[in-house]
């Protein structure tokens, strides 16, 4: 049987830029793209216009406590849900956007202390991932983390940063019914709590 998996060989040669342009900046930015790619029978494609919005590289943590079987997560507001008339307070796991001279990893472990008031210990790499491809440039780097989840919960974040983050220490089991069952709504956190719910042996 053919392994469809193998991911073709590309590189930025493949990728002729015709021009990028900033066309709008707010907490992120927004820039076109003009460009053609490499097809994969070996032509070059039309010229393709695309618009992608950028706040930043990204880190998520899911801190676990193997005491408890347990994770905690945090619930805000998020102004996604505006666009489609909806009031979205998500549960989501712990995130932030990596600064200029951070990397991920130190990342984790600040939002970890500052959203939830836990310290993680070493975080285990689960992957990189693109958040909306098709027109967001996010890129985050998801974690997860051992902790001591036995005195974590209450209200935390940044007041000039505007948050107003609840910290929820779960069992496990739960977190990931909730991905069943409609209230884990963020589709990198749904895909966190998977993952760690079939491999919480590698958090130590």
């Amino acid at each position: 049987m053919e392994d469809r998996l193998i991911p073709t060989p590309r590189t930025l040669d493949d990728v002729d830029i015709r021009s990028r342009e900033l066309i709008g900046r707010g907490w992120g930015k927004l820039e076109r793209f003009t460009f053609r790619h490499r097809r994969f029978d070996g032509s070059w494609s039309d010229l393709v216009t695309r618009d992608m919005y950028t706040i930043g590289e990204v880190a998520m943590v899911i801190p676990y406590d193997p005491a408890l079987d347990a994770v905690v997560l945090i619930e805000q507001f998020r102004a996604c849900g505006l666009v489609y008339d909806e009031a979205t307070w998500l549960f989501e796991a712990v995130a932030g956007i990596v600064d200029p001279g951070e990397t991920p990893l130190e990342v984790a472990h600040r939002e970890a202390l500052e959203e939830t008031g836990c310290v993680i210990g070493e975080p285990v790499h689960i992957t990189t991932a693109w958040s909306s491809p098709g027109g967001y440039g996010e890129r985050t780097h998801i974690y997860a983390a051992r902790a001591d989840l036995s005195r974590i919960g209450g209200i935390h974040g940044l007041a000039h940063e505007h948050e107003d983050i609840r910290a929820v220490v779960v069992p496990l089991a739960e977190a990931q019914a909730a991905t069943m069952d409609g209230r884990i709504r963020d589709a990198k956190t749904f895909l966190m709590i998977q993952w760690l719910s079939a491999n919480k042996t590698k958090i130590k």
